[in-house]
């Protein structure tokens, strides 16, 4: 197996770390635990957009919109957990600080949703147009980006599903990315074919 899909497997691992520790972090304030998350995403994506950028003959305003759409959003998403845990460090339950430092947290997230729609709107056109995912994870990102828009557009929302859909799609795009990483080269010489073949 050569280097670029080792590469690429490592990339999809970090995916798939990305979506069982954000699970397990989620509502048990294991932060440690939910920061490792949100920074194996970094990889991930990384990968993801180099896997898509490839698949279409290079990087495009469409690559670049995946990859920045997701840092943005992955970083909104640091910014309500620095919010959370200043939250608990010493503010007293039930102060108007204390509320202020969670409307901030919660509202960081949700706003969090618009970028990674983009995010998700972009690797869907991506995947659609070149391959690079089977259609049906194309679709699924598709259809992720449009919950992600809609459940970022209620102000006040205070549940978000869209996010549940969101890493759901990220651990399935990686089990794919990591399966096909392993498969021989059926076209072109790029070093990322054989994810998309």
């Amino acid at each position: 197996m050569s280097d670029n899909h080792l590469a690429v497997r490592a990339g999809a691992l970090c995916g798939a770390g990305f979506s069982v520790c954000l699970f397990v972090a989620s509502g048990q304030r294991l932060y440690v635990v939910g920061l490792l998350a949100l920074t194996l995403f970094v990889p991930f994506l990384a990968c993801l957009v180099r896997v898509l950028a490839d698949s279409a003959g290079g990087p495009s305003w469409l690559s670049s919109t995946a990859f920045a759409g997701g840092i943005a959003g992955i970083t909104l998403k640091l910014a309500s957990v620095a919010a959370e845990l200043a939250n608990r460090r010493g503010v007293p339950a039930g102060t108007p600080l204390h509320r202020a430092l969670q409307v901030i947290a919660d509202t960081t997230t949700l706003i969090a949703l618009w970028p990674l729609a983009a995010c998700m709107a972009a690797v869907a056109v991506l995947a659609l147009t070149t391959g690079a995912l089977p259609r049906w994870l194309g679709v699924a990102a598709a259809v992720t980006a449009a919950a992600l828009a809609v459940n970022g557009s209620f102000i006040n929302a205070g549940f978000l599903p869209a996010l549940l859909l969101f890493v759901a799609w990220t651990l399935a795009a990686s089990v794919v990315l990591f399966r096909r990483a392993g498969r021989p080269a059926t076209r072109g010489a790029s070093a990322y074919a054989a994810v998309a073949g």
